[in-house]
């Protein structure tokens, strides 16, 4: 996985999250019921206009 150093520890903006995927097409890969999927991608924007999309879990909210 690639970190930007620069941006660590910076305030950003949540602007879209993947979408949930209802119906796969794909073949199947693992054993059970379907369900709908959510990828766990994010497109988030800093202060100074740098977008990027990263996991949801490399992000935290801001504690009051």
């Amino acid at each position: 996985m690639r970190v930007i150093a620069q941006r660590f520890d910076q305030p950003c903006r949540v602007l879209s999250r993947s979408r949930i995927i209802r119906d796969i097409e794909t073949p199947r890969l693992a054993f059970g019921p379907m369900r709908a999927v959510r990828f766990n991608s994010i497109l988030v924007e800093f202060g100074d206009g740098f977008r990027m999309i990263t996991s949801g879990n490399a992000i935290r909210k801001v504690k009051p």
